[in-house]
């Protein structure tokens, strides 16, 4: 059916009778546009949607793999400085036994026996002990400095996930089909004034 017959309808026969092809083409085309225009509307709308959900589904992978390699560099650091601290550590323990075998030589050499020696030892452990403490109160503030960046970095992707989950407005289709039945009502309407006055 082309636009003058639709035309043709919508002023009804008598109107249609006194009025050109061209004025009749234009009422029905302005009729199928009112109709046509919310559902075209409609599924512009949709495919919109469905391209906003596609990209926000890429963006929601690419922060979870930001996130993981986040954490994965947090890790690495913290199993970085522990390999670190353990080494330190075990120096520490090959330097106190060193200086307790030199002390041992020197002991004898000057006939240092008894309390004396005991004394010593002690001083060598003290010392040794003092520096492990201070690794260990070193270590317990880069585990909880690790567990701040971890709980930083969660609630960051956290909030960055809520942002990119927005709801994506979608179509009604209730809708479009109503305001299309509108639209052709209303241009029907139009017609018939049209047609009336062709008709008088």
């Amino acid at each position: 059916m082309c636009f003058p017959a639709i035309g043709a309808a919508v002023v009804g026969a008598k109107a249609a009778a006194s009025m050109s092809a061209v004025q009749l083409g234009i009422v029905g085309a302005s009729t199928v546009a009112s109709v046509a225009s919310p559902l075209v509307s409609y599924a512009g709308q949709r495919q919109q949607a469905k391209a906003q959900q596609g990209y926000q589904k890429q963006a929601q992978a690419a922060e979870d793999a930001l996130f993981q390699q986040e954490q994965t560099a947090i890790r690495l650091k913290e199993a970085q400085e522990q390999t670190a601290a353990n080494e330190e550590l075990s120096d520490i323990a090959r330097r106190t036994q060193a200086a307790m075998g030199t002390a041992t030589a020197v002991a004898a050499n000057r006939g240092i026996t008894g309390l004396s020696l005991e004394a010593l030892y002690d001083d060598i452990s003290r010392q040794a002990g003092n520096v492990q403490s201070r690794l260990a109160q070193q270590q317990g503030f880069r585990e909880t400095a690790t567990g701040m960046a971890l709980e930083q970095a969660g609630f960051a992707t956290q909030q960055r996930q809520i942002t990119l989950s927005k709801p994506i407005p979608r179509p009604s289709l209730a809708l479009s089909g109503f305001q299309a039945l509108s639209g052709g009502l209303n241009a029907y309407s139009r017609g018939r004034q049209i047609g009336a006055t062709y008709e008088s």
